[in-house]
């Protein structure tokens, strides 16, 4: 074992050079639908403020839930930060409904030169997934990432990927759009990912043929609002009643994905009431599950996944600080392991969000 001050060099050398997908010690928070204020917290706050918090190292934005809107143009929502459905302040691209929030631009490059993977999901539990897939990869692209449109949300910003969070079935095919996008992301000059969200049931009724047939880099695994696959049930005897990471690591093992290095992500609520409640479960029992998790399962476990950022650090217990602290006692980054580092990257309303039972 390396001496800790050593550890502590070597890790901030690998932060420098980038996020690192190998590490199990990841973690990911989804930021944008101000869910918290639903159970009475303080109202999320504009991305920036969380990123000089190195606790979170993937900031997935929530969310692109229309795909095809007014004009042929996708539609935004970020509630409190970028919503013209509820502040008229906010501006929109002349016949669109697709929204220009150029704040939101400056905080992405920020965060990004902070170290964080910057995602953009789409969906959401009342996502319209009505677009086609040629057209809407090419349209992502053009908007968020590489390529040229005089519609950019989000200014000179250039997010380093996409999330996708189907909670219904799409009218798009969604393979398609994920080979397509993965094409796009070979035009590119940077490094992007690709990840999906599918909930716990094995295999996921929406995206299990996408994980199945297309290349993705992270399944951020929803083990809430699902009942019996929860984390709430974690530590019971397996079927009917169990939290099922099992599953999903065995099918892991026997090569079930299109990507056969795709790292699984464990996912939760950060509040009693940022979900289903009989999900949630305390910080301590998620940091003792995480850490078994890790420890059983070294070679699918990328990290954990928590809904949402409002909930996360608007509660007294600071449930990302927590989560990251448990992940870190058994942090592995390839060939490197000890209390290390996590990922960095190299460039720099109330929720639409979840099934609400």
């Amino acid at each position: 074992m390396l001496p800790t001050i050593i550890l502590g060099l070597l890790c901030a050398a690998l932060g420098v050079l980038g996020f690192d997908i190998s590490c199990n010690s990841n973690l990911a928070v989804y930021w944008g639908q101000n869910s918290g204020a639903s159970g009475s917290l303080p109202y999320q706050k504009p991305l920036g403020a969380y990123c000089d918090d190195s606790n979170v190292d993937i900031i997935l934005l929530s969310f692109l839930y229309i795909l095809k809107g007014t004009g042929g143009y996708p539609v935004l929502n970020f509630a409190n930060i970028c919503d013209y459905t509820t502040n008229s302040s906010v501006p929109v691209f002349p016949g669109t409904q697709l929204m220009h929030c150029p704040d939101m631009g400056r905080d992405i490059k920020y965060c990004q030169s902070k170290g964080k993977v910057v995602l953009l999901s789409i969906g959401g539990a009342t996502a319209q997934l009505n677009s086609d897939a040629a057209t809407f990869s090419q349209q992502v692209w053009d908007l968020f990432m590489e390529g040229s449109s005089p519609y950019r949300p989000f200014d000179d910003a250039i997010i380093d990927g996409v999330d996708l969070d189907f909670e219904q079935s799409s009218q798009m095919n969604i393979i398609q759009f994920a080979n397509n996008m993965n094409q796009l992301f070979k035009s590119g000059t940077r490094k992007y990912y690709l990840t999906a969200a599918p909930q716990c049931p094995f295999p996921d009724a929406n995206l299990g043929n996408l994980l199945a047939q297309a290349h993705v880099d992270m399944a951020f695994i929803q083990f809430y609002n699902s009942g019996w696959c929860d984390n709430s049930k974690y530590g019971l005897p397996r079927w009917p009643q169990s939290m099922n990471y099992y599953m999903w690591d065995a099918a892991w093992r026997n090569s079930s994905f299109a990507n056969p290095n795709m790292k699984l992500y464990v996912g939760a609520t950060a509040g009693q009431n940022a979900g289903n409640p009989s999900s949630y479960v305390s910080p301590d029992f998620f940091a003792s599950e995480l850490q078994e998790l890790q420890g059983n399962y070294t070679d699918s476990f990328g990290g954990a996944m928590l809904w949402d950022m409002s909930w996360a650090y608007g509660a007294t217990l600071n449930y990302a600080t927590s989560t990251k602290q448990a992940l870190m006692r058994g942090s592995k980054c390839g060939s490197t392991q000890g209390n290390c580092c996590s990922s960095k990257v190299p460039n720099p309303s109330l929720s639409r969000r979840r099934r609400s039972s």
